[in-house]
């Protein structure tokens, strides 16, 4: 009986063993496929590398860093503004060569008391971090003024400046130049986000003389921000801060987007300076499905975009998010509509009731009446009950959706994290359809150029398509902004569009400028190269046999050109390669190249990658870059490498089951194997661990135990004699005598 119970057992664990190790792998096969479908990076159609001439570059006083950070746009001079270190800088949007700089240096008393307070010398400067041009002919600046922040007015007199007022710069520019604030100047008023006091610790949102509440979790919780815009009746904030509703679970950061009413004018009595209107919501930036995977910590947000996406129109911000520093390294790039935005305010509200409690919705029958948040004629005449329920409920429980419904392109790399991002909204293309061209940098020094195929047709898919990854600054500095910038051009065209602008690329050493497409370059030869770059800008132009750029003549003709963001392909244009016949040494070409990553030429592996190279020489008798294919080497990507290191686990712990298992059937003992001493009365411990043992009768009485005396035996004692022969210490060994 119990042979049989302990064979059904052995049978039940190894089953049971062998159902652990399939499911394993089940779950092992499920997670990985799941994993590498959006861990996917999507291949560049080109990677470029330029060289010197390629590339408009200031560098201001390259004695110090200039910790670049700013880039203010006057329209009116066609300049750019640039904050730095004890200088304001006016660059030509042409050349960006300096036009003339405003210079602020902090008081020598200033920086004697900020080094005394602990701060090194080289932060208790004057770094310029808030720019606005209120009126034509005036400049707004505010510097951190060695941990002193100061604000000025100064007027523009042709290439001079003088100052026109001053005053505090407290609760409007940061202390330490190196805080992520923001500020935007709206209807002669200063917006702005950042800290109040010498230590960083109190967040604020202001107005003056309106303010946040101070040290106050529920309301700012270690914020750090990214941008801010004005639409309607509104001002948006947009930033990362410590999950106040997460910390029952631990300690997380989420993306916020916060909004305040711009005629708000406070609440009574305690209310006075404060906000009445403060709300926040988070913003969902995820991959999709059962349990979604977030990019928590917002890094940098476009302007606000209005568009046609699908079969309608929208406002949208762009955003690029990344995880946490010690998760996996990953990037993504979001959109968010003002309208998805806007109805999450309007939403339930959220609330923890108990200190222990989960954060829950709130019950809209108890949200009082006039409702928090919404703008008002007087603010000042809200009742308490309105003021104190804001002051408590703060956050909504509804997440901001992205629009697209997945992020536009995500990025696993564990080599940059994105950085800042800047937007080129509403390219048309020659069929008429309008497309959003994304252009984000990293924190090694790479600027991606990427677009949605799909948004021109839907607003619910994504295509994501990457035109270009470009290796912008050879000194693999992070990019700190970007800005799109164009110049009108009165004589060719005569119509008064736009030229073909410039993305402005800001570090903290450098301020570099790039054109916005390589459409007229020698190394695009076909109609099937050109229009596999599904970049908005490029089209074939059919009569004159070469691929032009964005507002080439006759551009929204369609009868003039060949182009296919959607697709990459073309049923006019033939799908054969440049000859290798084709002046080959002329241009530089070593091979045969496809623009189509799905069909690789027939002389390059498919997994090779096309490193665009520009020559010495810098640009072709065509005014375009001199570009030179190299082939680099076969890259392993991290999810080659995530199943490598999988297939090799479980393969080992199936060897390792199989082995264990063969082993254990050999050497398994029988029965009788198990009875070493089976005519004995008494057990022994391989008896005791033989539980299939049949018992006969007792060994001992089951409560009597019976003692029994035995005489003593006397033994003989040895000799003398047979002691010292026998004794111990004659069998050592003696020492050898020499003879």
């Amino acid at each position: 009986m119990l042979s049989s119970s302990a064979s059904s057992a052995d049978r039940s664990h190894n089953q049971l063993l062998y159902g652990q190790i399939v499911a394993f792998i089940v779950v092992t096969v499920f997670v990985v496929g799941n994993l590498c479908a959006w861990q996917e990076n999507v291949r560049p159609k080109l990677y470029v590398s330029l060289a010197d001439e390629e590339y408009l570059k200031f560098q201001g006083n390259e004695s110090t860093i200039d910790f670049f950070k700013l880039v203010l746009r006057d329209v009116t001079t066609n300049s750019l503004l640039v904050g730095a270190r004890n200088i304001v800088y006016n660059l030509s949007i042409y050349d960006l060569s300096e036009q003339t700089r405003l210079v602020w240096y902090s008081s020598e008393d200033d920086i004697k008391m900020c080094v005394m307070k602990g701060k090194d010398e080289d932060l208790c400067q004057n770094y310029i971090r808030v720019l606005a041009l209120p009126t034509p002919g005036t400049l707004l600046g505010c510097g951190t003024n060695a941990f002193r922040p100061l604000c000025r007015v100064y007027g523009i007199n042709g290439n001079s400046y003088s100052v026109e007022s001053e005053k505090p710069g407290q609760a409007v520019c940061p202390y330490d130049p190196a805080h992520n604030s923001t500020a935007v100047y709206v209807d002669n008023e200063l917006y702005s986000g950042t800290v109040a006091d010498f230590s960083g610790l109190d967040p604020i949102i202001y107005r003056e003389p309106l303010q946040t509440e101070q040290y106050d979790s529920l309301s700012l919780n270690a914020p750090n921000f990214v941008g801010s815009f004005t639409q309607g009746d509104f001002v948006y904030f947009f930033f990362r801060e410590t999950a106040v509703e997460f910390i029952n679970c631990g300690k997380a950061v989420f993306s916020r987007v916060a909004r305040v009413c711009k005629w708000d004018k406070g609440g009574p009595h305690r209310f006075k300076n404060r906000w009445t209107t403060y709300l926040k919501s988070r913003l969902n930036c995820s991959m999709p499905g059962d349990f979604p995977f977030y990019f928590d910590e917002i890094q940098s947000a476009s302007t606000l975009v209005e568009g046609r996406y699908g079969n309608g129109n929208a406002k949208l911000i762009y955003a690029v998010f990344t995880t946490s520093t010690n998760a996996i390294a990953g990037s993504a790039i979001c959109a968010f509509s003002l309208q998805d935005i806007a109805d999450t305010f309007e939403g339930n509200f959220k609330e923890q009731s108990g200190l222990n409690s989960n954060w829950l919705p709130v019950n809209p029958s108890k949200v009082p009446d006039p409702r928090p948040g919404s703008c008002h004629n007087d603010s000042r005449t809200l009742p308490d009950l309105t003021l104190n329920f804001k002051k408590t409920h703060s956050l909504m429980d509804e997440n901001v959706p992205t629009f697209f419904g997945s992020p536009l392109l995500s990025r696993v790399s564990t080599v940059y994290r994105f950085t800042a991002i800047a937007v080129d909204s509403q390219i048309k293309t020659p069929g008429g359809k309008t497309y959003d061209v994304i252009f984000v940098g990293t924190d090694h020094g790479k600027i991606i150029k990427t677009v949605n195929a799909e948004s021109a047709d839907s607003s619910k898919k994504v295509s994501s398509v990457v035109i270009e990854e470009i290796d912008a600054l050879p000194t693999s500095e992070p990019v700190r902004s970007l800005e799109i910038v164009r110049t009108m051009q009165y004589d060719t065209p005569k119509d008064g569009s736009y030229d073909d602008g410039k993305l402005i690329i800001v570090t903290d050493t450098t301020v570099i400028a790039i054109k916005l497409h390589r459409c007229s370059s020698e190394k695009i030869t076909s109609c099937s190269e050109c229009v596999a770059l599904q970049d908005p800008y490029c089209a074939w132009d059919k009569i004159a046999g070469k691929c032009r750029s964005h507002g080439a003549p006759r551009w929204s003709e369609e009868n003039y050109f060949y182009q296919s963001v959607a697709t990459g392909d073309h049923a006019a244009c033939p799908s054969g390669k440049m000859p290798k016949d084709a002046n080959v040494e002329k241009q530089g070409y070593r091979g045969d190249i496809d623009y189509d990553p799905q069909r690789p030429s027939k002389d390059q592996p498919g997994n090779d990658m096309i490193s665009i190279m520009q020559d010495k020489n810098g640009y072709d008798d065509k005014g375009g870059p001199q570009i030179t294919p190299d082939l680099i080497n076969a890259q392993y990507t991290v999810e080659t490498l995530v199943m490598a290191v999988l297939a090799g686990a479980i393969f080992a712990l199936l060897v390792g089951f199989i082995t264990g298992y063969f082993c254990g059937r050999r050497c398994h003992k029988d029965e009788d194997d198990n009875l070493p001493y089976p005519d004995t009365e008494y057990e022994y411990f391989e008896q005791r661990q033989n539980v299939n043992r049949i018992q006969t009768e007792p060994k001992l009485l089951p409560q009597v135990e019976e003692v029994t005396y035995a005489e003593p035996v006397l033994l003989p004692q040895p000799s003398s004699q047979n002691k010292m022969q026998h004794s111990p210490k004659n069998t050592l060994r003696k020492p050898m005598v020499g003879g």
